[in-house]
């Protein structure tokens, strides 16, 4: 098991992440436009290339995408902004019927709510009088009094250049951005090979194992990810403009297609586009119906997109978990505003491909990615360590779907006892918690499996019982139950014998038994001694039984199981309980041959035991 690091060494990871923060906050009026530069060259890309493939030169490629691209999106604001003046031009015609749907919204004077407010109204104007003094309190005679002075107040004048600077300041910076993204964005697409080369010496020759399927895996996830969202927007756009042409809605198309653009920004872009139909159809529609219908028409599609057709479709490309997409949206809409609402996604997209790809940066991975970060068999393992039965029976259930039995006792039952092992030999569990590992992993055994044994391999196999005989601890008594179980299902008579019983006792009840199949059962670590002890003993005492060995650990070294184990034939011992099975059914198969041979002078070698090879 890996070793969690120390938290002083992460102290350095920590103090270096703050410190990039500091630098993208401080930074970003530069680092803004070029990350946007790059999401625009990663949207635009995939057009370039198919043009270039068309025999199109790149620089004229290039130049064609991005002009269409610009002028698109400038023709779509312009649409907007007409919209938006000609509501506001045409908000007297429809003062009628904003007025009436506020006053039915206004609360009524005689109602809870109206008394609330009117209560509240008349406590903020007796707080707001102010206090008057007596004229015997100021020390004036009473009949004195002094007249208000006239107050006038005079405005400076502004210089023009202070009404340039408010006004075309704003404006100037936003066309400075947008020329910087444009200029980026431009020379990305025409260098693109010479910047992914720079940026691959930058790093190190040496890195290349590394950066070159990182790489391409962030330009996977990202074209998968911008063509999904592209395909999903343009969906959600044309079923909310197709709508709104039918409820009757002005420019209906336009507002579709806005919605469309929008919801490439995370959370708000589809209210923020939504809003604009909606304050439409209350503006020029008489009631409440058509605006009702509006919301309901936007909310349900996005419903219905957002919640069952993006998980699906863009969530699996982007290798994300949605609380990690959640989080980055928060996050770099702090640092960068609304640009780093737009660009949470793919900048989140990168920094998890650089945790998957570079070990220091693997607890990028663990947060940000959407692959699971515990094994089965380590989260089935957690769940017995808190005797949560119901949570370790659903992990078991779910695991189960189309695998067999004997898959799921080996890749997920005994590697979780195998840990549990592990950490009791560790004196890292106390009591309680070896307890409850027990009870529950019992439980769980016993509902697993087939308890209809096949009939006809239980007649031929009725005269040679197998017994499933712990090592040393309850822990190889839960591994014999499991291959009983198998067993069982095969159609073979098994049964396993306490751990509680005394090595002594033990094998006084082992050889007492007919010839029959026993299968030792360990589990490491300290596997190896107890197995060859009991081995050795039951070879003294029981030599007619034969002997089947598992060693729970398919990763185990079988060279040095040989040398210390010493003279234990290596082709009866098994390290999977599959193997165990194999093993036994081959054991069992050879002797239901034998013994169903007619030949009377053979009728004696039936009773006589048989070793699966010199032991």
């Amino acid at each position: 098991m890996a070793r969690a690091q120390h938290p002083a060494n992460r102290l350095p990871l920590v103090i270096s992440g703050f410190l990039i923060a500091a630098v993208l906050y401080f930074a970003r009026e530069v680092l803004v436009p070029i990350a946007l530069a790059v999401f625009v060259a990663f949207v635009l890309a995939p057009i370039v290339r198919q043009l270039e493939r068309l025999r199109v030169p790149r620089v004229l490629a290039v130049a064609l995408t991005v002009g269409t691209a610009t002028v698109g999106i400038g023709v779509l604001g312009w649409l907007v902004e007409q919209q938006a003046v000609e509501v506001a031009t045409n908000l007297h015609d429809y003062r009628a019927n904003i007025v009436n749907k506020l006053a039915i919204l206004r609360p009524s004077k005689h109602s809870a709510l109206g008394k609330a407010g009117t209560a509240i109204q008349e406590l903020g104007k007796e707080i707001a009088k102010p206090v008057t003094e007596s004229p015997t309190a100021t020390g004036l005679p009473a009949e004195s009094s002094l007249e208000p002075i006239g107050v006038r107040v005079v405005e400076d004048p502004t210089p023009p250049i202070t009404y340039a600077r408010d006004i075309l300041g704003p404006v100037l910076s936003r066309l400075a951005t947008v020329v910087m993204v444009v200029v980026f964005a431009i020379f990305m697409l025409l260098r693109r090979e010479d910047l992914r080369n720079r940026l691959i010496r930058l790093i190190g020759e040496r890195e290349m194992h590394i950066t070159t399927p990182a790489f391409d895996d962030a330009a996977q996830r990202l074209s998968r990810y911008l063509l999904a969202q592209s395909i999903l927007n343009a969906g959600v756009g044309g079923v909310v403009g197709v709508g709104l042409f039918l409820l009757g809605v002005p420019n209906a198309p336009l507002w579709g297609f806005l919605i469309a653009i929008l919801r490439f920004v995370p959370y708000v872009g589809t209210w923020i586009g939504a809003a604009f139909p909606i304050l439409i159809s209350i503006a020029i529609f008489d009631g409440w119906r058509q605006p009702l219908l509006v919301a309901g028409l936007v909310i349900g599609v996005e419903i219905v997109g957002g919640s069952f057709v993006e998980p699906m479709l863009v969530g699996s490309g982007t290798g994300l978990s949605p609380l990690a997409v959640l989080t980055s949206a928060i996050f770099w809409a702090w640092l960068w505003g609304p640009f780093g609402l737009i660009l949470s996604t793919p900048i989140t997209v990168c920094l998890s491909v650089l945790g998957k790809h570079v070990p220091r940066l693997s607890f990028l991975n663990v947060l940000l990615g959407d692959e699971p970060v515990l094994t089965p068999e380590t989260r089935f393992y957690q769940r017995l360590l808190a005797g949560d039965q119901e949570e370790s029976t659903r992990i078991v259930e779910e695991f189960a779907k189309g695998k067999s039995s004997v898959e799921v006792y080996g890749l997920l039952l005994i590697p979780a006892l195998r840990l549990a092992e592990f950490d009791r030999h560790r004196g890292e569990l106390d009591e309680t918690q070896e307890q409850a590992v027990r009870e529950t992993l019992t439980a769980i055994i016993d509902d697993i499996g087939s308890q209809n044994p096949d009939r006809d391999a239980s007649e031929a196999f009725e005269r040679v019982p197998v017994v499933c005989v712990p090592a040393r601890d309850a822990a190889d008594e839960l591994s014999a139950r499991m291959l009983e179980k198998l067993l069982i299902e095969q159609g073979i008579r098994a049964e396993t014998h306490s751990s509680r019983h005394s090595p002594r006792e033990l094998l006084e009840q082992l050889a007492k038994l007919p010839p029959s199949v026993l299968c030792i059962c360990a589990l490491p670590p300290n596997a190896l001694l107890h197995t060859r002890v009991l081995w050795q003993q039951l070879r003294l005492r029981c030599p007619e039984h034969r002997i089947v060995i598992g060693l729970w650990d398919d990763k185990i070294d079988m060279a040095s199981v040989r040398e210390r184990l010493g003279r234990i034939p290596s082709e009866s011992i098994a390290t999977t309980m599959k193997q165990a099975t194999e093993i036994i059914l081959g054991v069992l198969k050879v002797d239901a041959v034998i013994t169903g041979a007619a030949d009377p002078e053979e009728e004696e070698s039936r009773t006589r035991p048989r070793a699966v090879a010199p032991n």
